[in-house]
């Protein structure tokens, strides 16, 4: 008899202890509204939880990415909208001067908003972003695109690289165009101008309205040219918003994917636990009752 009470009384701890734990584990999935705490309660599970979190990171990270680029891209979209108003403002005071009804006088005032016109252009091809990168510079994000020498011309100090961004596993996103496409390959004739020479070469010859061949060309050049750059910055605008739109979309998915494998059944767990706690209570007291038993009650 001492054998069996020993046997038994073992046992039915060994049963409650066992109660017990579970009863700690869906309270503690009840308190982090997790239904996996640790990967041994379900190793299965656990994996695809981690590879549900993976993706959604990654999901994250590209959508991240399309709002800097977007960023940038909008900057550089308003910067040659800028641009492009500018040279076609000085294209109509070409146009102006060339007229007879205007005096010397008047093309002197015209010149003048020329060259005021000239270094608001300077300006702004030496754009840069939130961070203070220049937006043309090419690769060479932390120095100026564009600087003066000694006698006032423009130089570009940049260099042809185009900086990509990924968007999605084998999608990447253009974040601009580099200054030496923009602002100097201007098409004339059977060459390439920079938009800073084309105006300098009329703002040298305004007053007198003696302007080099071509050079009404030239400006209307420069003007559809700017506006192939919008273009073309426009392209990638679209395309960072068709793939937000996809990525978020996506994002929900995973989202809900990830609730579905991590999220806990609070309410089915809450009834669980209700029946545990009725369960341990039962076979706590029926184990107490027992255990004040002698032998002489088993022989009544």
């Amino acid at each position: 008899m001492q054998i069996s009470t020993k046997l038994f009384n073992q046992q039915t701890l060994e049963r409650l202890s066992d109660m017990h734990g579970k009863i700690q584990q869906n309270q503690a999935r009840i308190a982090t509204g997790k239904n996996v705490l640790r990967a041994s309660d379900d190793p299965i599970a656990a994996v695809n939880i981690s590879v549900a979190k993976e993706q959604k990171s990654e999901n994250a990270r590209y959508i991240e990415n399309i709002g800097r680029a977007k960023s940038k891209l909008e900057l550089s979209e308003n910067a040659l909208s800028q641009a492009s108003n500018l040279v076609t403002r000085i294209y109509e005071l070409t146009i102006l001067a060339e007229n007879d009804t205007f005096s010397r006088a008047d093309r002197i005032t015209m010149k003048q908003e020329v060259s005021q016109l000239k270094d608001a252009m300077f300006q702004i091809v030496n754009s840069e972003d939130a961070s203070g990168q220049a937006l043309f510079a090419g690769y060479r994000v932390n120095n100026n695109a564009f600087t003066k020498d000694e006698n006032g011309y423009v130089q570009y100090m940049g260099d042809r690289g185009n900086n990509f961004i990924n968007i999605a596993e084998n999608m990447t996103l253009s974040l601009g165009i580099d200054g030496a496409t923009a602002f100097l390959r201007v098409p004339s004739e059977n060459s390439h101008k920079s938009i800073f020479g084309i105006i300098e070469a009329i703002e040298d010859n305004f007053e007198d309205a003696d302007f080099p061949k071509n050079a009404i060309s030239d400006l209307q050049g420069a003007i559809d040219h700017l506006s192939l750059q919008q273009t073309y910055i426009g392209a990638q605008l679209n395309k960072a918003e068709l793939q937000e739109e996809v990525l978020n979309k996506r994002q929900i998915i995973l989202s809900e994917n990830l609730s579905k494998l991590e999220d806990a059944d609070i309410t089915k767990i809450v009834t669980e636990l209700q029946t545990m706690l009725l369960n341990r209570d039962a076979a706590t007291q029926a184990f107490a009752k027992i255990g004040q038993q002698s032998l002489f009650d088993f022989l009544r």
